[in-house]
């Protein structure tokens, strides 16, 4: 029976191979994936399948994405379905290759053959996968050298797309959404949330997960289901609440937007908001759209730039301030406050100041 160390922040493995030989080694910072990786070393030597991780180089990209999954993004308590999906789409174009033959010319090919199919945040999407993939082989012992995506740059992204509607598109989108998809759209409307955040959402509270808070009116986002990796509080408003709780419970499931066929929450409900989008006679327009829509119309509405940035959880100021044109009315009723100064006397914005301006020039 092997067992777990901690030396420093690592945490280690110690056990006894086949051949007698005790095997002591560092695997993770995280406890729980060295207990992971530790029962799946004893698990192969049961079986008879027990290769020593440092002498394990003959690694299919394949057979190593299975063990991500299973040791890193269960663990850490990722969002699986996102993740198992970008993980199949990478071993797609990879298959077959070992490890330690993916080297950094390797990636830039695929990247080049990528973005040639798909939008450069996609390909980024991949390039992050490959660069988490790789660190976890390191850490664990299954690839040596530099990770290969170190020497390669992100592709850059055009993150400028600012599309929102109007009172009046808002009104009849909802018009033609139905059931599940009202309630997810309207959410999306009223809190600015991710879609990965939405159908995450739990009825109360559960560990590493997002919920909603009833008694005091809050949706929480957990630092792992963020995109910025910061959690954060969402008050609801009673839009919010009455839709929210109109949804039926599913017994034996914290989930609030529960998929019974799957016993998940929900993939996807592209087909249907399409169809309300097409109906409502909206083009060019995304799901992701609806956050921005959120976003567009608190600052409208006098919000600060620094609240907006704490409700949409962005990372930087940066990222918020492609909403910040949309101030122009509150900056111009700004400026109408100050007063405006000639020489040792002061007229008030509100007063006839060209007439004074007039009679000062002459």
């Amino acid at each position: 029976m092997g067992t777990i160390f901690k030396r420093g922040k690592r945490w280690g493995v110690n056990y006894i191979d086949p051949n007698g030989h005790q095997i002591r080694k560092m695997v993770s910072t995280k406890r729980e994936t060295t207990e992971r990786i530790l029962n799946k070393i004893e698990v192969d030597i049961a079986e008879g399948k027990y290769l020593d991780i440092n002498k394990c180089k003959n690694i299919l990209f394949e057979k190593f994405s299975q063990q991500y999954l299973d040791a890193y993004v269960k663990v850490e308590n990722k969002n699986f379905v996102k993740q198992k999906n970008l993980v199949n789409s990478l071993v797609k174009h990879v298959k077959g290759r070992y490890l330690h033959k993916i080297d950094s010319f390797t990636i830039r090919q695929f990247m080049a053959q990528r973005i040639e199919q798909v939008k450069p945040s996609s390909v980024n999407r991949d390039f992050s996968m490959l660069k988490s993939m790789f660190n976890r082989a390191i850490e664990w012992e299954m690839y040596s050298g530099k990770n290969p995506t170190n020497s390669i740059k992100k592709i850059p992204e055009n993150n400028s797309r600012c599309r929102w509607l109007t009172r009046g598109e808002q009104e009849r989108l909802l018009s033609h959404c139905h059931g599940m998809t009202k309630v997810i759209v309207t959410v999306a409307l009223k809190t600015g949330m991710r879609w990965g955040e939405i159908i995450n959402l739990k009825w109360k509270q559960a560990p590493n997960s997002n919920y909603v808070d009833f008694d005091n009116n809050t949706i929480y986002v957990h630092e792992s289901m963020a995109k910025s990796k910061k959690s954060r509080f969402i008050p609801m408003s009673k839009t919010v609440q009455l839709v929210l709780r109109e949804m039926p419970k599913v017994e034996g499931s914290n989930y609030i937007f529960l998929n019974p066929e799957t016993d998940k929450p929900f993939g996807s409900v592209e087909v249907s908001f399409k169809t309300a989008l097409r109906k409502s006679g909206i083009s060019d327009f995304k799901f992701h759209d609806l956050r921005h829509t959120f976003a567009s119309q608190l600052v409208r509405n006098g919000v600060d730039l620094y609240v907006v940035q704490r409700l949409l959880g962005h990372a930087t100021p940066e990222m918020t301030q492609r909403y910040a044109h949309l101030k122009a009315d509150v900056l111009k009723e700004a400026i109408e406050k100050i007063d405006v100064q000639s020489g040792d006397i002061v007229y008030n914005a509100n007063s006839e100041f060209s007439t004074i301006l007039a009679h000062r020039l002459n």
